[in-house]
């Protein structure tokens, strides 16, 4: 690269000569964001920052390479004239108009070079700008909204945080109890069927903890978890008028389908109604026709599932199977057969795990002070381990010519004499020898 023309302008973006464009603009972004003199208050950065523009320009074909004695001559800085020693007298006697007249017409002044590298950077940027826009364009696939959701004035549900299509003003109640008073709490909300399903087992578990402990509140509180179950209280004009502004949320963003959706539910809540609100609702239904079919939403709010009422009666399920455990037929299960059966199942479970370390086989111990255990039938074969005396061993194979397989108590298998053992757990033998020894 030292032959090479524009070798100091590689060297100053800090880059091979073989380096793609790709690189060399990589390069420029990356040297340009630390000299910048807006970010980098060193005295010097804004000379590294005109030094590494051009350098970007003149690798990039932006203006035109120097002559390959100049560019040979150029230092850190590729736009500095590095300028000659004269060889004579006549050489340093030139006039100094001439001098001035070759460095205007050879270099550009700082300030013309700082306008052009600011110049070029700016369309660099617009150029990136454009081409990131066509990168992505499922992007823009949808229309913008033209206001925002949070702006728009959407209901949402007081449990979840959702917006729906079909929001309501539901209410449901709580009752308490205790000897001869009673009373009822009202809980309202604007909720979506999945948060109405929430709030109202909440109030029922509620009533079912608080309401029995009267009798004058027990038959209120059977109407409040019955009608909690049913999906609670709708008041028609609340949600009539809470329909009413979901479905102008609706058209000030743009969606509207979905508002006639919303106001058809609401002509279900006003009837032959004919107040100001209900003309109103009627009037912007009219203004939405559009003379296509109208669409409706599936309606989530009639239909109560089976989970839903075992949830809300769970608490009398659990009485009557106690009742039925103390007094009726199953009267012996909790007393007598749950724990045998749980006795018995705890017994299996342990067999099992008794027999899984627990060798059934009959023991065997060594009967020598050392005895070779080794990989197969025959003094051939390697030794795996010597054993000690009064080893315990299991026996795995059949005797053939002397040799038996057999295993350890640490799980490991080889083959040793037959002769040398003998039937017996090996402790037992080592205490009764100890005995009669009077080892310590």
């Amino acid at each position: 690269m030292t032959n090479d023309p524009l070798g100091p302008y590689y060297r100053l973006l800090k880059i091979s000569a073989t380096a793609t464009e790709r690189e060399i603009k990589l390069a420029y972004r990356k040297l340009a964001f630390e000299f910048h003199p807006d970010r980098n208050n060193d005295p010097n950065a804004e000379d590294h920052f005109k030094d590494v523009t051009e350098a970007y320009e003149i690798l990039t074909g932006v203006r035109p390479a120097p002559k390959p004695a100049k560019a040979q001559q150029a230092g850190y800085r590729p736009g500095a004239s590095a300028g000659s020693k004269p060889n004579d007298a006549k050489g340093a006697a030139n006039s100094s108009k001439d001098q001035k007249k070759t460095q205007e017409t050879k270099s550009p002044r700082p300030e013309d070079r700082f306008a052009e590298a600011a110049a070029a950077y700016k369309a660099q940027q617009e150029r990136d700008a454009s081409r990131r826009a066509k990168i992505h364009p499922g992007a823009r696939r949808h229309p913008k909204e033209s206001t925002p959701p949070d702006q728009a004035g959407f209901a949402r549900c007081v449990v979840t945080s959702v917006v729906s299509a079909q929001p309501r003003q539901v209410e449901f109640t709580v009752v308490h109890g205790f000897l001869n008073t009673v009373k009822s709490e009202k809980i309202n909300a604007i909720l979506a069927p999945k948060g109405a399903r929430k709030l109202a087992l909440r109030a029922s578990w509620r009533t079912w903890l608080r309401g029995f402990w009267g009798w004058r509140s027990i038959v209120p509180a059977w109407r409040a978890i019955l009608g909690n179950m049913r999906g609670g209280i709708f008041p028609p004009e609340a949600n009539a008028h809470l329909l009413f502004n979901q479905a102008r949320a609706f058209e000030r963003t743009g969606n509207k389908p979905l508002a006639r959706a919303v106001l058809m539910q609401a002509v279900d809540f006003i009837g032959t109604n004919r107040s100001a609100l209900s003309e109103q609702i009627r009037a912007n239904l009219r203004r939405l026709d559009d003379g296509k079919p109208a669409r409706r939403v599936r309606d989530e709010w009639r239909t109560t599932s089976t989970l839903d009422m075992f949830l809300h009666l769970s608490p009398l399920f659990v009485v009557i199977f106690m009742l039925l455990t103390v007094f009726g037929p199953a009267q012996g299960l909790l007393t007598r057969q749950i724990p045998e059966i749980a006795s018995q199942y705890i017994h299996d479970i342990r067999d099992q795990v008794q027999g899984l370390l627990v060798d059934k086989a009959e023991p065997y111990y060594i009967d020598r002070d050392l005895l070779n255990m080794r990989e197969g039938a025959g003094v051939e074969y390697p030794v795996t381990r010597r054993l000690a005396r009064f080893e315990t061993v299991y026996l795995v194979g059949p005797n053939e010519s002397f040799w038996i397989e057999i295993r350890t108590a640490l799980g490991e298998k080889g083959f040793v004499n037959a002769d040398a053992l003998v039937p017996g757990n090996g402790s037992i033998a080592r205490d009764r020898w100890c005995a009669q020894n009077n080892c310590d």
